[in-house]
């Protein structure tokens, strides 16, 4: 198995998110270097992390992965045709065999009606499966805390393409209250690229609450998570994501980021045999 990182893992120091803007913002340049630096195999981008969707902007990016011969996935949101339509013409210049997308919508919220979520994702995948085959791109859609195990298994059966499978994120089954090992279990024989995660689960007065931590200190059983990932899918390379909250002021937080990625990726080639 090959070993990649998401962008995602650096989400705080990108500043691309809500969290906190650092003075010195990371680049996707700058992503690329580290990821060279930890000595592993490639890298999937978040799209917020992609600064340019100009060709030549795409080209350099796909030149610096190259120039350090890492692989490169890219990854987008939702199941809007049209939006696909566009993400699946990036990822073809940036060179990506996949492109990883979610449902995204709220499960949680009082008003989301799940069968028409359902309903909306089918018919806007139906729509690209055959744009995805053009390019020879695989579309694969994340287990993201919105759709559980079984409905997007549902979706999966279907859209009915070999175009369209899943990004397997062994960590976000717990986000739809289920066992990550047997949802992994199940999505395995769909899967087409992965996010590899730990979380932990900390009580609090207001029930549990999920929080990403360094591989292996979570409550994942991530042996037994590898083992299905390397005798019930046909993939050759991991993608470690590794979630980290903005605690604690921002250098405190940047660099438990840092931490948290380098300790994953150790984790991963000593104990898990992940090289």
């Amino acid at each position: 198995m090959k070993l990649g990182l998401d962008s995602y893992s650096y989400h705080l120091a990108f500043g691309a998110h809500p969290d906190f803007a650092p003075r010195r913002r990371l680049t996707l340049f700058g992503f690329i270097e580290r990821v060279a630096a930890l000595g592993l195999d490639g890298f999937q981008i978040d799209p917020m992390h992609l600064a340019s969707r100009d060709r030549s902007y795409l080209a350099e990016v796909r030149a610096a992965a190259a120039g350090h011969g890492l692989f490169l996935e890219y990854g987008t949101i939702g199941t809007d045709p049209r939006r696909l339509e566009r993400e699946l013409a990036i990822a073809g210049r940036l060179g990506s065999p996949v492109l990883r997308t979610f449902a995204g919508f709220d499960r949680w919220h009082r008003r989301t009606n799940v069968a028409a979520e359902i309903r909306r994702a089918v018919a806007g995948l139906k729509r690209v499966r055959r744009m995805a085959e053009d390019f020879g791109i695989r579309i694969a859609v994340e287990n993201h805390g919105d759709l559980t195990t079984d409905e997007l298994l549902q979706v999966m059966r279907t859209v009915d393409s070999p175009w369209v499978g899943i990004c397997l994120d062994v960590g976000n089954a717990m986000l739809t209250m289920e066992d990550p090992i047997v949802a992994t279990a199940k999505m395995a024989p769909h899967a087409v690229t992965t996010h590899f995660k730990d979380y932990a689960m900390v009580p609090t007065n207001y029930g549990g609450k999920l929080t990403g931590v360094a591989l292996g200190d979570g409550v994942i059983d991530l042996p037994a998570a590898v083992k299905l990932l390397r005798t019930k899918t046909a993939l050759d390379r991991i993608i470690l994501e590794i979630p980290v909250e903005a605690a604690g002021g921002q250098r405190t937080a940047l660099a438990r980021e840092d931490e948290f990625v380098r300790r994953s990726v150790r984790y991963a080639r000593r104990q898990l045999g992940l090289e």
